[in-house]
């Protein structure tokens, strides 16, 4: 009878071990089957409408809008209906109704509003109503309006880039030079956007 030296034996086992290690996982927790999850923002999946990236976009303090994804699990449409917050004022003109399986970007949506004691960088707690008869709750990052946020419409932006010009106006009519000819910024140092955005480093370094 022949015998396995004990070299041998360690051999096999070094080479077996590790494939059973490999077969054992086959099939099982592929990447493309795990939940993708938008790193920015706030998400909650508790409910029948998904809330995904959800953040307030801040122009100035105590003001701002939702912005954020919706996505519906139901074959029926449903709708976000209240936004609300201890210590916040929002203002959701209308409920944003989500098709059945569809989704919607807030951003696309008429603004809801907020307002109230807090500043980019911040985290509020947000308590979001559907008509399903379901509430999630949120913890939101706030954020300004920089970067990826630049060309989001907001309504503050909006009402202060129209007194701008009419400030701007009138101080050519008294001066003959505009507020921008002197290079000044002013307002609140928090929502100054003084870096540009981010790009890959080119050459691999």
């Amino acid at each position: 009878m022949h015998h396995l030296r004990p070299t041998a034996i360690a051999g096999l086992l070094m080479v077996l071990v590790p494939s059973a290690a490999a077969l054992s996982s086959c099939g099982f927790d592929y990447p493309t089957d795990r939940v993708s999850t938008i790193a920015a923002g706030q998400n909650n999946r508790d409910a029948s409408v998904d809330a995904l990236g959800i953040r307030v976009l801040a122009t100035a303090t105590g003001e701002g809008r939702l912005i954020g994804s919706l996505a519906n699990n139901l074959k029926d449409p449903a709708s976000l209906v209240d936004v609300s917050g201890e210590g916040l004022t929002v203002n959701i003109a209308e409920p944003i109704e989500v098709a059945g399986r569809g989704g919607v970007n807030l951003v696309d949506q008429p603004q809801v509003s907020i307002s109230g004691k807090f500043t980019a960088g911040d985290v509020i707690d947000l308590v979001l109503t559907f008509d399903t008869d379901e509430t999630i709750s949120l913890e939101v990052p706030v954020v300004k309006p920089c970067f990826q946020y630049s060309e989001v419409p907001t309504e503050a932006a909006e009402e202060g880039a129209a007194a701008d010009a009419a400030a701007d106006e009138e101080l050519i009519e008294q001066t003959g030079e505009s507020e921008s000819a002197h290079g000044e910024e002013s307002g609140d140092a928090t929502f100054v956007c003084d870096h540009e955005t981010p790009h890959a480093e080119e050459g691999g370094h």
